[in-house]
């Protein structure tokens, strides 16, 4: 269920993507700013660990502009994103044939050196997000990597048939996601976004970098020494009721992530019977969903 949007926040966005003069760095702080944008279109049955995006994630000497972890029961899965330019063109108007632009390739192989990093060097590339693969018993389960990348504006594809089914054969050939930029401002506009909270790399850890949402099963999880949390961003924690000053001491926020001992009125069985009752419901959607494609395809 994402928020409701806000069509002056959408009307800035394609402000933004209009306009010849700004940059990819504009369009990646936008995104910051408003991490609903920002969406995983083809996973939504799979959550967002901590509820957090990271910004800037190094992979291999080069950066992802984006990345999230996403799970199911048995798999992680490594989601990094790169972003180019609202205005670059996905195809050459010059050849007799639909052939992808000279910047669009540029940017798949940059996208092709994350994947050969990731198959040369899986334990560093696990390593950098260890302390994500949470809760304890997962940590082991198999990494895989997912792909994203947003460019271009859909008119440049969208109203071509011959465009539109290259641009198929390319996402299945190099087993990637291309989004454009009206991909991004649609699934916003049709209310399925949703914010995140911001993290960038900090040594070992991580840091809040934005927090318009906040994490989820974090600090029940992450040490201080794992995730550092500036001074504005624990006073505002602290108001909605997370004792922060217990975690700063090491004290693991166990209880709804908030709270480092049990409160009063605390109801063990109610809980269990909340977790046990989100899991049979993600079973039984991922169940409608594997009959509906099975009914479709016989």
């Amino acid at each position: 269920m994402g928020i409701k949007p806000d069509e002056e926040l959408a009307k800035q966005f394609e402000v933004l993507i209009d306009d010849p003069k700004k940059s990819e760095n504009d369009v990646q702080k936008f995104l910051e700013a408003h991490s609903e944008f920002l969406i995983p279109s083809w996973f939504q049955n799979h959550p967002i660990a901590m509820n957090s995006i990271i910004s800037k994630f190094s992979i291999g000497g080069r950066t992802a502009d984006f990345a999230w972890l996403m799970s199911d029961s048995a798999t992680w899965f490594l989601v990094l994103v790169e972003i180019e330019s609202p205005h670059k063109k996905l195809f050459s108007s010059s050849s007799k044939h639909v052939k992808p632009s000279s910047v669009f390739d540029d940017a798949l192989n940059q996208t092709h050196v994350w994947k050969e990093y990731f198959d040369e060097h899986p334990a560093e590339v696990r390593e950098s997000i260890r302390p994500m693969l949470v809760p304890l018993g997962r940590e082991r389960n198999p990494l895989k990597l997912r792909r994203v990348l947003i460019i271009g504006r859909s008119a440049d594809h969208a109203a071509n048939e011959a465009r539109r089914k290259r641009m198929a054969t390319i996402e299945e050939d190099h087993k990637i996601k291309i989004l454009t930029y009206d991909s991004l401002l649609g699934h916003y506009r049709r209310g399925q976004g949703e914010k995140r909270c911001v993290l960038s790399p900090r040594g070992a850890g991580f840091a809040i970098k934005r927090m318009d949402a906040y994490p989820e099963r974090t600090f029940a999880y992450l040490r201080p020494e794992q995730l550092h949390v500036p001074p504005r961003f624990i006073a505002e924690l602290e108001e909605a009721g997370y004792q922060m000053q217990e975690w700063l001491k090491n004290r693991p926020l166990m209880f709804d992530d908030r709270w480092a001992t049990k409160p009063e009125g605390w109801d063990d069985d109610g809980m269990l019977n909340r977790v046990y009752g989100a899991a049979m419901d993600a079973v039984e959607k991922s169940r409608s969903k594997r009959a509906a494609k099975r009914e479709k395809s016989g």
